[in-house]
């Protein structure tokens, strides 16, 4: 097996294990509404916890503080706290169905643009069928929750999708400077935490302080270590082997993670037409990851600058 195939196998198991973490997420985060967390309790744990355990990283790295003040700051606006911020806002406003279809749809479909138009990545026919079934795939998993539309509901999915964006300036930053997984990583959190704490200390809503120690460890641990560290290292170790337009195609994953997991721990059912889409999912991830595909030429060529 040539190291290029090779490559593309692992960084495809990095962005499985980050779309099962974040699939993960909104089951848990019910979970944690139902131990009376506030998503300000949420994003101060996942940042504060994050935060705490790779400054030494930082620190370690010799990281320059011009760099975090730059690099840092638009790396942590693309997938750290302003990014977490913009989703539970806009959950307050549209129904999580929404946030399920517009953000994974929009992200993928913003970082495919900024790599052909920016990074000057080709893009082959293989991707195209396989993008197109799994926007396919969304929509037949969660369009029944587009129903219902008011202003609210669409500043709601204004919203979301600001948070594609976000996302995938994330992805296309890191390809684009070459940032290490978890230099990437620690200043997604680092920055997360001095941004985000001195303002939920000062005015947002808490209930940290009403909550046993276990229920603080648990989801502290959660939020903290397996989605805010773990999962964003996982996914940017799969920008550095993959690509970014490639790694994008894993987020499509999160809304069947999250109907499977809602089956099995919130003992949700998942109806005939979610496992249509299900299919549509796992068979345009198939033809877009390009695992296994002899070479062919690319149908949209970068233009020379």
């Amino acid at each position: 097996m040539s190291t290029t195939q090779n490559n593309k196998i692992i960084g495809a198991g990095f962005g499985l294990l980050a779309a099962v973490i974040w699939g993960a997420w909104p089951v848990f985060s019910i979970v944690a509404a139902n131990d009376n967390l506030l998503t300000t309790d949420i994003a101060a744990l996942r940042f504060g916890v994050a935060g705490c355990l790779l400054l030494p990283v930082l620190l370690y790295q010799g990281i320059k503080l011009k760099q975090i003040a730059t690099k840092g700051v638009l790396l942590a606006f693309g997938a750290g706290a302003p990014y977490v911020l913009l989703a539970t806002t806009g959950l307050t406003l549209a129904p999580n169905a929404h946030f399920g279809i517009i953000g994974p749809t929009s992200m993928l479909a913003f970082t495919t643009l900024g790599c052909i138009v920016w990074l000057k990545e080709p893009v082959r026919m293989s991707r195209i069928i396989g993008v197109l079934l799994i926007l396919i795939g969304i929509f037949v998993v969660g369009g029944s929750g587009l129903n219902d539309v008011s202003l609210d509901t669409l500043l709601g999915d204004l919203m979301f999708l600001g948070c594609g964006l976000l996302w995938a300036s994330y992805s296309l930053l890191c390809r684009h400077w070459q940032v290490n997984p978890w230099t990437a990583t620690a200043l997604v959190s680092v920055v997360s935490m001095v941004l985000y704490l001195p303002i939920y200390w000062l005015g947002l809503d808490s209930q940290l302080s009403e909550q046993p120690i276990s229920t603080l460890a648990l989801h502290g641990l959660f939020q903290g270590i397996v989605v805010a560290i773990l999962a964003l290292y996982f996914f940017s170790k799969a920008i550095s082997l993959l690509g970014p337009s490639t790694s994008a195609i894993f987020t499509a994953l999160v809304p069947p993670v999250s109907l499977l997991l809602g089956a099995v721990v919130l003992n949700e059912q998942i109806s005939l037409v979610e496992y249509l889409g299900l299919s549509f999912v796992c068979a345009g991830m198939l033809f877009a990851l390009e695992l296994f595909q002899r070479s062919e030429a690319p149908l949209v060529k970068p233009q020379p600058d």
